[in-house]
């Protein structure tokens, strides 16, 4: 008889994530389930399509490493061409860049697979500058989502992409957090707010508008900018506290913010994001401030934080929550709880297990 609480047990599951470890997509769609999915029974292996060579040359200076690529080519389809899983678990697509056929291989071999995605990756082909690209690639990823038996999307918009792509089954599972990665501490006391931000350099970009509404603010309103992961910014009107990225510092240096703030601007390959970093700010009992892009008018109530979409609307957010210290504190609290009821790793975990569970059956 079938123990109820290894439902995966002698089950191999196959990881196929973009990258290793280093990469915060895989880390947090793949990584941070995987102790969950061995608990429940399940022989659980990975295969990264980037290594890290190429993720620390990107994240330095946005490079892309042509070899780095060829290798991960060759690793996949060395690793499809030989694995007898019981299910593959696939982030985003299996071989950037090429045609829509090389999609199908698991399909073609009789293999289970599930298709995750966090990110709007398909409008990096159909809306490409390239005509050609677009005419070839627009629609790389629907014999991807048709053959598979179940799409695991990160938030509505890329729910609503899988089923008209034809995936036949589609579970929206948000990224999320482990809660206890989070200390819950008092607001930092001092005169200036502390304003958060975390992502990698690539992303620093979307800061310009709240540097826009820190100049609207003068200083009439006194705001330290805490950054992880993000470089010194050219031109800032307040003092900029400058932090690395580093997974086993991040919740201890979100403690030392007031407010968390996720700018975004209005496109489609934004509307297709996540919001962890606005979970993260929450999961550390911290007030946001956000872009209503995509999913973050759903992770953002006004018990939790405040949505902003000019400059000007980004300044009167701040001024208020700068303003009232109360009621920023209690947005912290608010938030934290709705963490821990929505957006927590268990909470998410047991979903991955009984769709995984049925699907192998």
């Amino acid at each position: 008889m079938a123990d109820p609480a290894r439902p995966l047990e002698g089950k191999s599951i196959l990881l196929l994530p973009r990258y290793t470890p280093l990469g915060p997509s895989s880390r947090l769609r793949m990584g941070q389930f995987v102790p969950l999915l061995e608990a429940a029974g399940a022989r659980i292996t990975s295969s990264p399509f980037f290594d890290d060579a190429y993720l620390t040359g990107f994240f330095d200076g946005g490079r892309q490493s042509r070899a780095a690529a060829l290798r991960g080519y060759a690793r996949r389809l060395a690793v499809l061409s030989r694995t007898r899983a019981d299910l593959i678990w696939v982030e985003r697509e299996l071989f950037p860049f090429l045609p829509g056929l090389t999609e199908r291989l698991p399909k073609s071999r009789g293999v289970r697979y599930v298709v995750d995605m966090d990110d709007a990756v398909f409008h990096r082909y159909d809306t490409h500058a390239s005509g050609l690209v677009r005419a070839v690639l627009g629609r790389k990823l629907v014999p991807l989502l048709r053959g598979a038996a179940a799409a695991t999307m990160g938030n509505p918009y890329l729910v609503d992409y899988a089923r008209r792509a034809g995936a036949p089954r589609v579970e929206m599972i948000p990224t999320v957090v482990d809660p206890a990665r989070y200390p819950v501490t008092a607001p930092p006391a001092g005169e200036r707010l502390r304003l958060g931000w975390i992502g990698t350099p690539a992303n620093a970009r979307y800061l310009d508008i709240v540097v826009d509404a820190l100049r609207t603010l003068g200083a009439h309103v006194p705001v330290t900018l805490v950054t992880i992961g993000a470089p010194p910014l050219e031109g800032l009107p307040v003092p900029q506290e400058v932090h690395p990225w580093h997974e086993d510092s991040e919740g201890r240096l979100l403690a030392t913010i007031d407010v968390g703030v996720m700018p975004l601007v209005d496109d489609p390959f934004e509307r297709g994001k996540c919001g962890y970093k606005l979970i993260q700010y929450m999961a550390a009992a911290r007030a946001v401030i956000a872009s209503p892009v995509g999913v973050n008018g759903d992770i953002v109530t006004p018990e939790t934080g405040l949505l902003a979409t000019t400059a000007d609307d980004w300044a009167a957010a701040i001024r208020t929550l700068a303003t009232d210290r109360a009621r920023t504190a209690a947005m912290g609290r608010a938030g934290r709880e709705r963490v821990e009821r929505h957006y927590a790793r268990d909470v998410a975990g047991a979903r991955l297990i009984d769709l995984f569970t049925q699907v192998t059956a």
